[in-house]
């Protein structure tokens, strides 16, 4: 489980220098298939980028690696601006089991994990070994800016920070691809870049199609349908803006089985230019729209980007309808506007009455105000808290600070004076003053003003207790 809290790092972290932006990224984390939950765009973009600033920086004294959140969204070239979004990333590596697959029968007998026996033979070619991304990781604030700690599994620590065996990443490529089969060809391929060959290995196209998918557990697509829509645009966005060139060789035939290879090199020169901010665009307006990251991520894997921008369009001028028929359930009706569109071997099911039935406006101004309200309910307890557990003596000073405060206002009443002179300070009258004279001593002025990302990560925090 990851963690939330708010701590006080014990190790100063230095800005993260952009003069190399190369990753050495061990082989056994190239070629992974995500099984428990999908595994986004960008969470894999910000793990290298994690890797990166923990292959350069040292480890906090209980072993994790820590860094400014606004680092690693520089790192693979977003912007501040998705700051909210980094904490549901670093959960998903949390959350996401992958399982390593070795991209050549050679690498079966290279990774020794603890726990692990070692392969008997290099003869073993479907050799795979599973893990979690993530141990654990805590997202807190330092100076007022928002910081996260990560901390790798024992068992894989060492290989992901100091590899036997690795491939040379360039962040500044990773930053300019737009979907996830591109990153993680892009990634595999990069291993061959300087290889006198120059050759993946062969594999089925089963191996392909589970290793450059977000995966979590969905049924891997046909390859002819993952071929059309996400390989062969992968392959020419990679080609056109990274420092590599690739391309596919197919064996086989109908009658034999068919494996798939790529054929890697090094252009002769590498464009330069600026790494563009990574392409959220679509991430954006689906959730503007109501639609689930995860959900996206399903229909935009099997459909790809262009015809689920079709989708959102056709949602979004059935949304701005003055009709009396709203869309409750956003997710499922972009799905079965797809399936409408583009058929996949079924007739389609109409959306049922509960997915059509009125759905009830909400002022974005009113459910701001409902948040601001929870989160300062929620501070107060603390405070309460925090109070509850001083010294007596401590107590009764702070009651004796807050006296003439009580006393002078409208609501002092005998009853008030008499509990005020007893240090009972429990009664509400009695508490609010109290309360706010000793945390605005201890936290400032402020205590009660939540900053955005404390809203962001309270909002979070009651999402996972639901």
């Amino acid at each position: 489980m990851s963690t939330v809290r708010k701590v006080v790092p014990t190790a100063a972290h230095p800005k993260v220098s952009r003069s190399d932006w190369t990753l050495s990224k061990s082989v056994f984390a190239l070629a992974i298939e995500p099984l428990t939950i999908a595994f986004t765009t960008t969470g894999r973009k910000a793990y290298d980028v994690m890797l990166w600033i923990a292959q350069r920086h040292p480890a906090t004294p209980d072993g994790g690696y820590s860094s400014p959140v606004s680092d690693i969204l520089r790192g693979y070239g977003s912007s501040t601006k998705a700051s909210e979004r980094v904490q549901r990333y670093i959960e998903q590596m949390v959350q996401t089991t992958v399982v390593w697959r070795p991209l050549a029968a050679s690498d079966s007998g290279t990774l020794h994990l603890e726990g692990f026996e070692p392969a008997a033979s290099p003869a073993v070619k479907d050799e795979a070994r599973t893990f979690p991304l993530l141990a654990e990781a805590r997202l807190y604030i330092r100076g007022g800016e928002a910081w996260v700690t990560w901390y790798y599994p024992p068992s894989i620590k060492e290989q992901l920070l100091s590899p036997e065996r690795w491939a040379q990443i360039e962040l500044k490529s990773i930053a300019r691809l737009s979907t996830y089969t591109g990153v993680a060809l892009y990634e595999i391929c990069a291993r061959y870049k300087d290889s006198p060959g120059g050759l993946t290995s062969k594999h089925d196209p089963d191996f392909w199609t589970r290793v450059l998918r977000e995966g979590g557990g969905s049924k891997p697509r046909e390859f002819r349908k993952f071929k059309n829509e996400l390989l062969m645009p992968a392959i020419a966005q990679i080609n056109e803006v990274t420092e590599i060139f690739i391309e596919p060789i197919e064996h086989g035939n109908k009658l034999e089985q068919r494996t798939l290879q790529f054929r890697v090199f090094r252009k002769t020169k590498e464009i330069e230019r600026v790494p563009d901010a990574a392409d959220v665009t679509l991430v954006l307006r689906a959730a503007k729209m109501g639609v689930r990251e995860s959900d996206l991520d399903a229909l935009t894997l099997k459909y790809g980007a262009l015809k689920v921008t079709e989708g959102l369009d056709a949602m979004e001028a059935q949304i701005n309808d003055t009709s009396e028929t709203k869309i409750l359930n956003r997710g499922a009706y972009l799905k079965a506007v797809l399936t409408n569109r583009f058929p996949d071997g079924g007739v389609p099911e109409p959306l049922s009455a509960e997915e059509l039935r009125p759905l009830q406006k909400v002022d974005p101004r009113v459910e701001q105000q409902a948040l601001i309200d929870a989160w300062r309910a929620n501070r107060q307890k603390q405070i309460r808290a925090e109070f509850t557990a001083l010294p007596e003596g401590e107590k009764v000073r702070w009651i004796d600070q807050a006296a003439p405060t009580i006393l002078q206002s409208a609501l002092s009443t005998p009853g008030v004076r008499r509990r005020v002179a007893e240090h009972d300070w429990e009664s509400p009258l009695i508490s609010r003053v109290v309360l706010d004279v000793y945390a605005t001593a201890r936290h400032g002025a402020g205590w009660k003003d939540p900053s955005e990302i404390d809203l962001v990560m309270f909002s979070v925090a009651e999402a996972r207790q639901k």
